[in-house]
């Protein structure tokens, strides 16, 4: 599937999304990287399929928009544990200037961040291929540590703590159906829960929950 400017211009979702960067951000040539990152996004996808979403209005509110809503909690160097193709890291590191690693098993999937890189000139956007349990060996470790859609709250802070300095926090995407871990489930991975934030993706009927959590130094 090829698509051009003017078909994004059209989308109701980019529309959403623009109000979004404008309501959020000072910088006004955000909407049109992220229309550049959509036509790449395009291009990459009709030859490895990094994702299953091929309409713009999907692209621009599950991609984008659920990535950077909770932008405001990210801070130093930051790490997508499982990014898949890109997301949340390519659109966080676009907004934020924040320093942004992602870290995937499948290489193919790193096509995108890999050309974002390279022809879209987001210099503070790296990537690990590797497992989190392998990345871990490298010895980084990032101020805040990210998942979306990777697995459970426990497993996946199995994979984020190791990766996250002490003090540091990790940050998951979930849905309002998963149910947390209690404290002392919690005190197994030397985590404590700081937030749970319910939220309604400006625009839309799609509902999500962010849990933080922090590393405790001891």
């Amino acid at each position: 599937m090829t698509i051009n400017t003017q078909q994004l211009n059209t989308s109701a979702g980019r529309k959403i999304f623009s109000e979004f960067l404008k309501d959020n951000f000072d910088d006004i040539s955000l909407p049109e990287k992220f229309d550049s990152l959509t036509l790449l996004y395009y291009e990459v996808n009709s030859i490895i399929n990094i994702s299953s979403l091929k309409d713009p209005d999907e692209i621009y509110i599950k991609h984008y928009l659920d990535s950077i809503f909770p932008y405001k909690y990210f801070q130093g160097d930051c790490c997508d544990v499982g990014c898949g193709g890109g997301f949340p890291c390519i659109p966080l590191s676009i907004v934020t200037g924040l320093d942004f690693t992602g870290i995937e098993s499948i290489g193919k999937k790193l096509a995108l961040i890999k050309r974002c890189v390279s022809e879209l000139g987001v210099s503070n956007l790296s990537c690990i291929h590797a497992r989190a349990e392998e990345a871990v060996k490298l010895g980084k470790r990032y101020d805040t540590v990210c998942a979306r859609a990777v697995s459970g709250i426990l497993k996946t802070l199995e994979y984020c703590v190791p990766l996250t300095k002490p003090n540091g926090k990790i940050i998951l995407y979930k849905t309002e159906t998963e149910i947390p871990p209690n404290a002392d489930q919690l005190k197994k991975y030397k985590t404590e829960q700081i937030k749970a934030l319910d939220y309604t993706l400006p625009g839309t009927d799609i509902n999500r929950r962010l849990y933080i959590y922090g590393k405790l130094s001891c």
